[in-house]
């Protein structure tokens, strides 16, 4: 009966050790429910049709507890007018994956979605420009799990397609994943909340 009960322990921690943890699983189940088509531009690319509300940079400063930090670089900077808000999934790539046929409500809303939003240095944000997964990951490697999972949540949110080479790429770094969230840098405290 000994024996019984310690070869199932052990099967159960090898299992585990094998099966991703639950956040990676759920991007993993996301991004296989992601329809696969190569991008499509069925109506002309207008930035204005993507605009955001300035406001949302502090927004997003706000949610990393008041650290103005960029996760594809690590960096932290002192000032906001340091950085650009970002998309992550970026607003041409998700144009030409099915938002071009959206109503101009779903675009707006895609354009000041906080889960798609973070901050980035202007060279860093015109490097990813609007490039995808497959042609741009972060250069902070710690953080290409987090990326791949919020770009694979926005595309299921919004019901993008995602290419071939993209999910192939989400794919390969999230099945590496031991877990999806945001790795902060060392850096400066987060201020103090006035209460």
């Amino acid at each position: 009966m000994l024996i019984a009960v310690l070869v199932g322990v052990l099967a159960v921690a090898i299992i585990s050790r094998l099966m991703p943890p639950p956040d990676t699983r759920v991007a993993l189940k996301r991004l296989r429910a992601l329809t696969v088509a190569p991008e499509l531009r069925c109506a002309p690319y207008d930035p204005e049709h993507y605009r955001h509300r300035r406001s949302l940079e502090q927004q997003v400063v706000s949610r990393m507890d008041g650290r103005i930090y960029s996760p594809y670089s690590g960096r932290h900077f002192p000032t906001a007018g340091d950085t650009e808000v970002e998309h992550i999934v970026a607003k041409s790539e998700a144009h030409d994956s099915g938002l071009c046929a959206a109503p101009a409500s779903e675009r707006q809303r895609f354009a000041g979605d906080l889960e798609n939003l973070t901050l980035a240095s202007g060279g860093l944000n015109r490097r990813k420009s609007a490039k995808d997964a497959a042609a741009w990951l972060p250069p902070l490697i710690a953080n290409r799990c987090w990326f791949a999972a919020r770009v694979t949540m926005v595309r299921d949110r919004y019901n993008l397609t995602v290419d071939r080479e993209e999910r192939d790429t989400l794919e390969a770094i999230l099945r590496r994943c031991k877990n999806t969230k945001m790795v902060v840098t060392p850096g400066p405290a987060a201020p103090d909340r006035v209460r």
